[in-house]
C-alpha cells in the first residue's frame, strides 16, 4: 500500500477515534556519491527523494506517548518519564527514539497520539530510518511551536539513531531528510555541517534499483569497518599531529605509513580519502553540467567500495555491471552502507523507462531476483503543518 497524508489521517481516526491536529512528512534520501565518508568528517552529496514518511498527530498533556506504526499494524504506548532504549531494537526504537532524543535536547514535549507510515523501503539503503525519525521530530516541533532549524532537527535525529537505536551512523541521512530541497542535492561538509546546494540537471534522473538483499546498518560489518579505519588512523596521527580524522589525510600521508599499518586499514582509508576527492569533483561537475564526468566518478566510487571498503555484494555488483551496459546510463554505484540494498543510476530522462525495464529483466535473468526499479526525484526535506 502506498501511504499518503489522507490515508494515515483515516487510520488515525480509526485508531484514536478523533481527528489529528498536525502533520509532518520527510523524504528518504539517495546518496549520489560520498559513501562511508561522513563519519570520517568528510564530504557527501545526497538528495532527499520523493519516497517519503508521513505522520499525523494530536497533542496530549499527560506525559503519554502513543504511536501506531501503520506498516506494522502495531501500537506502542509509553510514559515519557519512563522512556529509555528498548532491550530489543525494532520498530519501536525508531519511533520512540526521536522523542527521547528531543527530550534529552531539553525541548518541550508533553505527549501525543501519532500514526506514522513510510513509503521508503526498509533496509534498502534509502534511509527509511532517518525519514521516520525526522518526520516524528517534525511532529514534536509543530506540537511544541518550536522554531528549531532543519540542522538541529538532523542533529537530534542522529542522536536518536546513535544512542537509542545503537547505530553508529554519521549525520548525512538525517541532514538530507531534514534539509533537502526540491531539484537540489546537498554537498555536506560533515565536520562543519555546512551545506552547499547543487542543482541537479533537468534532463537527467536518478534511478534506484533494489538488489533484493536486505542489509542492516547495525550489523557487525559496519562497526568492523570503522574499527579497521581507527587502527590505521592511530598510526597516522602519531606521525601527523595536525590530523583529526581521515578527512585530513592525503594520499601522500597514507602512502608514507603504508608499511606500518595493517593492509586492510590501508585499503579502508584509501577509499575514504579518494571518495572525498571524488565527491568534491562530482559536485563541481554537476554544477557545470559535466554529466559524463559525474557518471565516471560514480563508477569509480563503486569500484572503491567493492574492492577497498568491501561493502558491496555479488548482487549489487551485478546490478552495476548490467546498468553500465544499458543505453542512457552514464554512471551506477551502490548507495547507502552497502551489504545489500540499492544502487543509484544516473540516466537520461528520455531513456529512463526503457532503462528501468531492461535492468529489471536482465537482473532477474542473471540472479533469479525480481528487483524493484524506480525513478526518484530530488525533493524537499521536512515539511510540517496544522490541519
Amino acid at each position: 500500500m502506498r501511504h499518503s497524508l489522507d490515508s494515515i489521517t483515516a487510520k488515525f481516526k480509526q485508531i484514536f477515534a478523533t481527528n489529528p491536529t498536525v502533520w509532518a512528512d520527510a523524504g528518504g534520501r539517495v546518496n549520489i556519491i560520498g559513501e562511508h565518508t561522513d563519519y570520517h568528517d568528510g564530504f557527501v552529496l545526497p538528495t532527499a527523494i520523493d519516497l517519503r514518511s508521513y505522520a499525523v498527530a494530536s497533542g496530549r498533556d499527560d506525559g503519554i506517548l502513543r504511536i501506531h506504526a501503520a506498516d506494522y499494524d502495531n501500537t506502542v504506548q509509553v510514559a515519557l518519564e519512563d522512556l529509555r532504549p528498548f532491550e530489543q531494537i525494532d520498530w519501536r526504537s525508531y519511533t520512540c527514539g526521536p522523542f527521547w532524543s528531543w527530550l534529552k535536547a531539553e525541548r518541550p514535549f508533553t505527549g501525543a497520539d501519532i500514526v506514522i507510515a513510510s513509503n521508503v523501503p526498509a533496509g534498502g539503503g534509502l534511509s527509511s530510518s532517518a525519514s521516520i525519525e525526522v518526520t516524528l521530530l517534525g511532529i514534536a516541533k509543530v506540537l511544541s511551536d518550536d522554531d528549531l532549524s532543519c540542522l538541529n532537527i538532523a542533529i537530534i535525529a542522529r542522536a536518536a539513531e546513535n544512542l537509542f537505536c545503537y547505530v553508529p551512523c554519521g549525520i548525512m541521512d538525517q541532514m538530507a531528510s531534514s534539509c533537502g530541497q526540491k531539484q537540489r542535492a546537498l554537498l555536506i561538509d560533515c565536520r562543519s555541517l555546512e551545506t552547499k546546494l547543487v542543482t541537479t540537471p533537468n534532463d537527467w534522473v536518478f534511478v534506484v534499483a533494489d538488489s533484493g538483499v536486505p542489509r542492516s546498518l547495525a550489523s557487525g560489518e559496519y562497526a568492523k569497518r570503522r574499527s579497521e579505519c581507527d587502527a590505521g588512523m592511530k598510526i597516522i596521527m602519531q606521525s601527523y599531529k595536525e590530523v583529526r580524522a581521515a578527512r585530513d589525510v592525503s594520499m601522500d600521508m597514507l602512502n608514507s605509513v603504508k608499511g606500518r599499518i595493517p593492509e586492510v586499514s590501508f585499503r579502508r582509508l584509501r577509499h575514504a580519502i579518494s571518495e572525498n576527492e571524488r565527491t568534491l569533483t562530482a559536485a563541481d561537475a554537476l554544477k557545470t553540467g559535466e554529466i559524463h564526468l559525474t557518471g565516471q566518478l560514480m563508477q569509480q566510487s563503486h569500484e572503491s567500495l567493492a574492492k577497498d571498503y568491501e561493502v558491496s555484494c555479488p548482487e549489487l555488483d551485478t546490478l552495476v555491471q548490467i546498468a553500465s551496459g544499458i543505453k542512457g546510463c552514464v554512471g551506477a554505484r551502490l548507495t547507502g552502507a552497502g551489504f545489500g540494498g540499492n544502487t543509484v543510476n544516473l540516466v537520461h530522462k528520455d531513456a529512463a523507462n526503457d532503462f528501468c525495464s531492461q535492468l529489471k529483466t536482465k537482473y532477474k535473468e542473471a540472479t533469479g531476483i525480481k528487483s524493484a526499479v524506480r525513478t526518484v526525484r530530488p525533493s524537499a526535506g521536512l515539511q510540517t503543518g496544522r490541519f
